[in-house]
């Protein structure tokens, strides 16, 4: 390189970051992605590092810089086997002087890529020589010179934990298991010990730096702190998305300096004499330096003592209220008390010197911001789960350990918090609707909602008596109030009321959705555990549940009264749902046995044995509820169901979450049962059509209608639900049979108008929902002989009339390819039926018809590609995938009986598969799971078609599968693989036949010579150099490419020994031999499988030595 190529370089570098021209290309501009292309080339080989040190050396452009750092990291990282070890400590020992020299002057991102170069060379280089292992004495040098240089070095050792502890790509786990042990075990305390002396050094003032230096110098020492108690320490790759803290392993040569005093007064006084996020960051530290093991200490002495100074930081930093009026300390603070009990028992709280005075001011602060909740939405569920946590453990500690009276000062604290949590969650509706829209409702923050939903039944059931007390005194007179309100705008809609009884109402209804939220949330947490069982909480939990279950007849007697106009809030029918399903959950999964076993008390029969204790349980809280028995309450909540599916058709939320209920009751198997017995249910089987349920209507609906059909079938089909329900499925089918002879009975010109739009596109979704519930062969043929014959030609014509309407062939192609998959081997017709011969041709009907008119049509569609042309194809092809694949039908008949049915098919799939791009195919994984699922089926199952196809056709699928074959999808990789494996195996099985598809594939062979040979290297070449995940897919076909052209393996050993030296040859010969020791020359399983375990061998060692 010389200085115009790298001015060319700098001006490159200026139109990428900056959008610059190129100052000689004005007439001619290089857009940004030409001048990232041709900088990208910089990383294409190991030849370019020269290049890449010139820039470092020579260039002043701050980008150019960044451009030739990371390109060398992407060298080095790639290329790592092609240098000697001395040339990697040289780049090493290039890049830190670099930074010694130049760090200060230069940008942090120049700064920050450089660093993580010499991290990178560190990682790959640790067990090649001991000087990558002594970068922690390196960076000390740094420290010791100027506060810029200290900096540096404190951002180097941050990067150099991060490297050491992530997984990077291309290595194994057990590889960067091995470095990160090494690094654990040699340098990781040093590197910690580092972190904590430049915190002293700051509180201290021993670093004479300005005092923006001093805020970066702390927030680099705490990062570097944090990221050294957060260190994957024993390997259990802990989840990153989570800011739940596990228990910290550190290693036991941690344990003096973890255990000092001095450790945990560091981080406090950082905490409190710092600003966020410095003192964040010194909060996180303290998170994970109470969550060490308990282990670590060698007694319990030490661990009390470590405990207590921990929890006396606390008390002071509750009493003085230390930094917690900024946000960030806020959240981690509440993070650390959530983080206490889960890493201490409380029989060792209980003992600490001030636990009650800890006990006060942690309810204090509590609920002190579960009052000023607008401030701490995120952060509550951390309160709640401290106290969640100690009640849970109060019945394994004795009442007279530790502190006098800390019981009975628990169960105090915890009703003021459950007390405090309600009347601020119920107040927190009025201040919202007041506020115009200024805060956000916590009710619309699923999230967080759900977190405290969790957190709270723990809560409210250690006192649940007193808990129960509180929530009906709030309970009682707003629904009092509010059933009032309904009887005076019983028929009319709360919009049409005056304004202050709307504001009224809508306060009302918000605050009932809370409690309902919590009623529901407290009677989900009911424990059927032996210990639990006999304590009466049935009775609370009736008491409970009887007020929800009042609400919500009201708010339906009210629904149903007025047609639908008075509607209540949509968040409290939704809380309504909420209940339902845990209800659900536990008091639904005994209702078969307590019809049957403990009968007498609810219909008057003789009891057949004496009913458990969970039966009586069962028995006593419908009783106690008040409102009948267990048959009564399904069907209010079933009833509550089919109000919302007709009076809620236009909310999304309320539509889905209540078909989501139905499906669940629907799919337990004792609460399916009940429902077949139920008078509403019998209603929504035999009635649904549009008319009754007008959410059916509705365009966004139509996935529903799929969900509600198929639910309805499922219970129809169920054991005696034919019977029971009192309509069998022929009955069932009428309205959609109805609608598609109505359908059928149209001309072309009305088929095709809008008219008929939302009945074909509501028919093929209903008959979708019937086909998803179809599982066994009577099922499907009932359904299969209604279709066939009268209906199956309209499918076929809908194909032909509506090709380029996504959203009516989309539901088509969805409905047939549900219909032509042979789940459960439903789709088995009897000997002598031709059903499966029809159902295919019905099946080609589809596909062709559509398939011809998109090929037809070549103008390219406007709007999104994919939903226009793509989709419409992938799922064709994926219906045809479905067809051949399903083992219903003999396809050598077609060709018997010249019936055109099977090569039509094949024919319009083949020519759609190749219509496409090959990059669009690949950028669209549902799509390329189709081409290469139908690629596959073909070379597997019809290779008399497709060795008979044109040559160059059959190349260009080739050269697919070829590319699919490379793919970074796993499942495409493997499907591709598979299809090398078929056309190899026939090759080498049949070749020497006289058969014309043998002659066929001679003859592809004869014009593409290569094409075992690209194959075989492609093979090897992932399998030595590729990603992890295409591993096991491209070993599958290697052995029987071997076999079927052995000169191509030959040719690959030989090219890949012709790269390496002497040395490498050697090695890579021995590797071979030993590859192919004991493989016999056949492709029974046996051998198969012995093949691909040596080929695993093989490529762990190759890759240990192989320069690229």
């Amino acid at each position: 390189m010389d200085d115009a190529q790298l001015a060319h370089v700098e001006s490159l570098c200026e139109t990428l970051y900056l959008g610059k021209p190129l100052s000689h290309s004005i007439k001619d501009p290089i857009s940004r992605e030409e001048a990232q292309s041709r900088l990208l080339s910089l990383q294409s080989s190991a030849s370019f590092i020269p290049q890449c040190q010139y820039i470092l050396d020579r260039s002043h452009s701050q980008y150019a810089l960044l451009v030739a750092s990371n390109s060398l990291t992407e060298l080095i990282s790639t290329h790592w086997n092609n240098f000697t070890i001395a040339q990697r400590i040289d780049i090493r020992n290039y890049v830190l002087g670099y930074l010694a020299n130049n760090g200060p002057a230069l940008q942090d991102f120049v700064t920050l890529s450089l660093i993580k170069l010499v991290c990178r060379i560190t990682k790959l280089g640790w067990f090649d020589d001991a000087t990558h292992r002594e970068l922690t004495e390196d960076v000390t040098k740094f420290l010791q010179a100027t506060v810029d240089h200290c900096i540096l070095g404190l951002k180097l050792l941050n990067q150099l934990v991060d490297e050491l502890n992530v997984p990077s790509s291309g290595r194994t786990l057990t590889q960067h298991r091995k470095t990160s042990v090494s690094f654990r075990d040699l340098c990781l305390f040093k590197v910690f010990q580092l972190g904590l002396t430049t915190l002293r050094q700051l509180q201290t003032r021993a670093i004479a730096a300005t005092p923006q230096q001093e805020i970066i110098l702390g927030e680099q020492a705490l990062s570097l702190t944090v990221r050294c108690l957060n260190f994957d320490f024993i390997g259990t790759n802990p989840d990153e998305s989570t800011e739940d803290v596990g228990t910290i392993q550190a290693p036991s040569n941690w344990r003096p300096l973890l255990q000092d005093p001095a450790t945990t007064e560091l981080l406090l006084d950082f905490y409190a004499n710092t600003d966020p996020p410095r003192s964040s960051k010194a909060m996180e530290a303290m998170i994970l330096l109470c969550s060490v093991r308990r282990s670590l200490f060698t007694c319990d002495k030490e661990r009390e003592a470590f405990l207590g100074k921990i929890m006396s930081g606390i008390r002071e930093l509750l009493k003085n209220q230390t930094g917690l009026q900024h946000q960030d300390n806020y959240h981690q603070f509440c993070r650390l008390l959530g983080r206490i009990k889960s890493n201490y028992q409380l029989s060792e709280l209980v003992k600490a010197e001030g636990y009650l005075e800890w006990l006060d001011l942690a309810a204090s602060f509590t609920t002190q911001s579960i009052r000023n909740w607008q401030y701490s939405t995120n952060s509550i569920h951390y309160l709640l789960t401290l106290w969640g946590r100690l009640v849970a453990a109060v019945p394994y500690v004795r009442p007279e350990t530790g502190n006098k009276g800390h019981v009975q000062a628990l169960e105090n604290h915890v009703l003021n918090v459950v007390e405090c949590y309600i009347d601020s969650m119920l107040g927190s509706v009025e201040t919202v609707l007041r506020s115009e829209g200024a805060l956000e409702d916590p009710l619309e923050d699923d999230g967080s909602l759900m977190e405290q939903m969790d957190r709270i039944p723990t809560i409210c059931r250690f006192q649940y008596s007193a808990a129960t007390s509180i929530i009906l005194a709030k309970f009682d007179p707003l629904l009092t109030k509010y059933q009032e309100l309904m009887a005076h705008l019983v028929s009319s809609s709360t919009e049409s009321a005056p304004p202050s009884v709307a504001q009224q109402v809508a306060i009302l209804e918000g605050q009932l959705t809370w409690l309902t939220y919590i009623v529901g949330a407290i009677v989900g947490g009911h424990s059927w555990s032996s210990s639990r069982i006999g304590d009466g909480e049935e009775t609370l939990d009736a008491s409970l549940s009887k007020r929800v279950l009042q609400l919500a007849q009201g708010i339906d007697y009210r629904l149903t009264s007025s047609n639908g106009a008075g509607k209540a809030d949509s968040k409290l029918e939704v809380a309504l749902l909420y209940y339902f399903q845990n209800f659900r959950r536990v008091y639904m999964f005994m209702w078969e046995q307590q019809s049957s076993g403990s009968s007498s008390a609810i219909g008057g029969m003789k009891l057949d044995s004496v009913p458990s204790t969970k039966q009586k349980v069962y028995q006593n809280m419908f009783e106690h509820m008040g409102l009948g028995d267990h048959t009564v309450i399904a069907n209010l909540i079933v009833t509550k169901i089919g109000k919302n599916l007709k009076f809620w058709p236009d909310d999304y939320d309320i539509i889905a979450k209540t078909l989501e209920l139905l499906t669940d009751i629907a799919s337990g198997y004792s609460s399916s049962k009940l429902l077949l017995t139920l008078d509403t249910v019998k209603y929504l089987v035999s009635h649904h059509t549009p008319e009754e349920f007008p959410f059916l209507n509705v365009p966004s609906n139509s996935r529903h209608r799929t969900t509600f059909h198929a639910i309805l079938v499922r219970l129809l089909l169920s054991p005696g639900g034919e019977e029971k329900l009192g309509i069998d499925f022929e009955q069932f089918m009428e309205p959609i049979v109805k609608t598609m002879s109505q359908l059928r009975s149209l001309d072309s010109s009305q088929l095709r108008s809008e008219v008929a739009r939302q009945p074909l596109i509501g028919v093929f979704r209903d008959l979708r929902g019937v086909a998803i519930s179809l599982h066994n062969r009577k099922s499907y043929g009932a359904m299969f002989d209604i279709l066939e014959p009268h209906h199956m030609p309209l499918f076929s014509k809908v194909a032909d009339l509506w090709y380029d309407q996504p959203d009516v062939i989309i539901s088509l192609l969805r409905f047939m390819q549900e219909f032509c998959h042979n789940k459960a081997n439903r789709v088995n017709f009897d000997q002598s039926s031709p059903n499966g011969i029809l159902l295919f041709r019905a099946t080609s009907d589809v596909v062709c018809a559509f398939g011809r008119r998109i090929l037809a049509n070549t103008a390219a569609p406007a709007g999104d590609i994919y939903k226009m042309r793509y989709k419409g194809i992938s799922l064709a092809l994926s219906v045809l995938n479905s067809a051949l694949g399903g083992n219903y039908v003999c396809f050598g008949v077609f060709a018997l009986y010249n019936d055109p049915a099977l090569d039509n098919a094949l024919d319009v799939s083949l020519k759609l598969s190749l219509s496409i791009p090959l990059d669009h195919v690949i950028a669209y994984p549902k799509l390329s799971k189709s081409v290469f699922g139908f690629i596959e089926i073909m070379f597997r199952n019809h290779n008399k078609t497709t060795m008979a196809l044109d040559t160059r056709v059959f190349m260009q699928l080739m050269n697919a599968v070829h590319e699919g074959l490379q793919s970074s999808d796993a499942q495409i990789g493997s499907t591709c693989a598979n299809s090398i494996d078929h056309l190899a195996t026939f090759y080498y099985e049949n070749n020497g036949k006289d058969k014309p598809e043998v002659h066929n594939l001679n003859k592809h062979l004869a014009a593409q010579p290569n094409l075992f040979s690209s194959l075989t290297a492609t093979l090897f070449n992932l399998l030595l150099f590729g990603p992890p995940q295409n591993h096991w897919a491209v070993m599958r076909p290697m052995l029987s490419l071997m076999l079927a052209s052995e000169s191509s393996f030959t040719a690959y050993k030989d090219h890949l020994m012709s790269t390496q030296d002497a040395a490498n040859q050697a090695l890579l010969n021995d590797s071979f031999n030993k590859l192919l020791a004991d493989v016999s020359r056949s492709l029974e399983s046996a051998n198969r499988d012995r093949f691909t375990q040596k080929l695993t061998a093989f490529r762990v060692t190759t890759r240990g030595f192989l320069t690229l």
